[in-house]
């Protein structure tokens, strides 16, 4: 008889029925679950699986047993330190400054195992001068582990992470074990709690009204009816303001709960908006007249851009026209800018000019848009393209593109631009792909990644109207499980509103952590906004995913000369230089609009030989 993976049916109904209990998805590795079971059945006395699931049914003490064998239970002090970090450097000052110095923050410790977490950051808090204004509680299925924290005794294996010597001064050694002390113990109240039972959040379990979550690598192992009731439930349990870390193995949670995901250098957290806070409005300087209407159409952004000068042109002379498909169109004379006006001014949001930014904000002459590898113009959307826009879809009727956005509607030349022509958009390849990976056989058409219709950009705009920047992405399909897809969207959603872009893109790469296409567009969107440090950052995790991404070493480049950092900006371009040389001529590089390798080698070049004649000139360049 075929009972598939499992060599007892038995075994098959008790994990069904923990899927209906506790929502945990089925095991990936049958041998192993089958293992814990008989385990479990075996300190249960149970040799039948009948008699087995009635007694899980009935004792909550037999299923909290069995949860533990079908789960790891891995913990150590201060694991994943940069969280902690986070919470020292960022959280808590936060805290202290929206709450005063009086305030007592709250911080809960999800699936906390044996203890491990709560009382590391007990310790941060007590190093950081919240000893006397703070309540950490601490939660498990597990009724042994809490039993094992509420003793507090560890071994070497719990203090074998990077952080561990700042735990040290709390032990006392006692034979081969480690006694926390009583001052940290106290600070911790453990209690149990089923995650994937609706008994919270409650003022009487205190798990209400928190400050900061740790629910980390536990979401791993639910269903997914089960994450989103958690997502939602995870969301009530914070205070307006407060902050939610996950485990890097987690699944995201955007679009499950009105959490804010905020990206940072090691990956993403999220957190409670603040009252009156509006999700679709993460950079609120650039929204208000990002929903004016302009008074002429502005040219549509392209943000494979570098925005980098060709080796032939100057910061004083202007960029061909982009057109469609990849092709330099014949630039209009009306189109360049008066002698002078360089295409590297700051660029910013709308109606704001911060130090230091990209592109022209109101240069007279091309619009600021569309750019590209060896373009000068801008990527604000601001201004007009005398021009005007390269298209229009069916259906969009006179509805010109907002300004502060990134021009007019995708598909028409600008971002997503060879979707709608009916040619393949570039795949966004995942880390350390080859140069020029993304360039081999056709995917195929159930695989074809799917630009947003007309009637979607249209709701898109609508929902912009209304200040819902997640539903506009939903719209256009920023959210979608589909990376290619999802960047496609963003492109969109870039040419309506650059902020709500922004704040896609940071979605998108969360629910797409491993592709580099993702970032490294979150990385344009940034620079054409003028936040050369959020672009640094970006970028370099496109690079860390995708060593080779010829495209990304430009825009590092760039970012690195804004900053004053010339010597990396010159290596920069030195690696684009010599990744460009290493394919052959006519090959298109990934991500730049149809450029060849022999076009951007010319471009970074030229950069880097100017840099160096500077450097040897003993000049600054800005």
């Amino acid at each position: 008889m075929n009972w598939g993976p499992w060599s007892h049916p038995g075994y098959a109904e008790v994990l069904a029925l923990v899927e209906e209990r506790a929502g945990l998805v089925p095991p990936s590795c049958p041998a192993s679950a089958e293992e814990g079971i008989a385990r479990a059945m075996s300190r249960a006395g149970v040799k039948d699986f009948d008699a087995y699931r009635l007694r899980l049914v009935e004792d909550p003490a037999a299923l909290d047993d069995l949860l533990i064998e079908l789960t790891v239970g891995e913990t150590y002090f201060f694991r994943t330190p940069e969280h902690f970090e986070h919470l020292r450097a960022v959280v808590l000052p936060d805290l202290r400054e929206r709450h005063g110095p009086g305030h007592t923050a709250r911080l809960w410790s999800a699936a906390c195992s044996s203890g491990e977490e709560p009382y590391s950051i007990a310790a941060l808090l007590m190093a950081e001068g919240w000893e006397q204004h703070m309540a950490v509680y601490a939660t498990d299925v597990s009724r042994g582990a809490l039993a094992r924290a509420r003793k507090a005794q560890y071994g070497d294996w719990s203090l074998r992470g990077g952080w561990a010597d700042r735990m040290r001064a709390h032990l006392r050694a006692e034979g081969r074990r480690y006694l926390l002390s009583p001052e940290v113990q106290k600070q911790v109240r453990f209690s149990y709690l089923n995650l994937a039972l609706d008994t919270w959040p409650s003022p009487e379990s205190g798990i209400w009204k928190l400050d900061v979550i740790f629910c980390r690598n536990v979401l791993i192992y639910f269903n997914r009816p089960t994450i989103e009731a958690v997502a939602r439930r995870l969301h009530d349990a914070l205070d307006e303001g407060g902050y939610l870390f996950t485990g890097p193995s987690d699944p995201p949670l955007g679009g499950l709960a009105p959490l804010e995901s905020i990206l940072t250098e090691w990956g993403v957290l999220y957190r409670r908006p603040l009252h009156g806070a509006s999700l679709s409005m993460p950079f609120p300087s650039a929204v208000p007249s990002a929903w004016t209407e302009p008074t002429t159409a502005a040219t549509p952004w392209s943000p494979s851009s570098t925005g980098l000068p060709g080796p032939h042109e100057t910061a004083a002379t202007a960029a061909p026209a982009w057109g469609t498909g990849g092709r330099v169109e014949a630039a209009q004379p009306a189109s360049r800018p008066a002698p002078g006006t360089s295409g590297h001014g700051p660029a910013t949001a709308p109606g704001a000019q911060p130090p230091g930014g990209f592109g022209a904000a109101s240069a007279p002459g091309p619009g600021p848009g569309s750019f590209r590898p060896g373009d000068t113009g801008s990527a604000t959307g601001r201004g007009a393209s005398s021009a005007g826009p390269t298209g229009s879809v069916p259906g969009a009727g006179h509805d010109a593109p907002r300004s502060g956005g990134f021009g007019s509607i995708p598909g028409q030349g600008g971002f997503g631009a060879a979707s709608a022509l009916g040619q393949r958009p570039q795949p966004l390849g995942g880390p350390h792909s080859a140069p020029g990976s993304s360039h081999g056989a056709p995917p195929s058409a159930e695989k074809q990644p799917r630009a947003p219709s007309a009637t979607a950009v249209q709701a898109a705009r609508q929902a912009l109207a209304r200040g819902n920047w997640r539903e506009a992405a939903q719209h256009l399909g920023a959210l979608d499980a589909d990376a290619d897809t999802a960047a496609l969207a963003v492109r969109a959603l870039a040419n309506l509103d650059a902020s709500a872009a922004i704040y896609a893109s940071t979605e998108a790469s969360a629910r797409h952590p491993l592709v580099a296409g993702l970032r490294y567009l979150e990385s344009l969107l940034l620079l054409g906004q003028g936040r050369l440090a959020d672009a640094e950052r970006a970028v370099r995790q496109a690079l860390y995913l995708e060593p080779t991404l010829i495209v990304a070493w430009l825009i590092l480049g760039r970012v690195l000369r804004r900053h004053g950092d010339t010597a990396g900006a010159v290596k920069a371009w030195r690696e684009a230089e010599h990744l460009c040389d290493a394919l052959p001529p006519d090959a298109p590089v990934p991500h730049a609009d149809g450029e060849s390798a022999s076009r951007l080698a010319e471009v970074a070049r030229g950069e880097r030989s100017r840099m160096e004649a500077a450097l040897a000139a003993g000049e600054e360049r800005s």
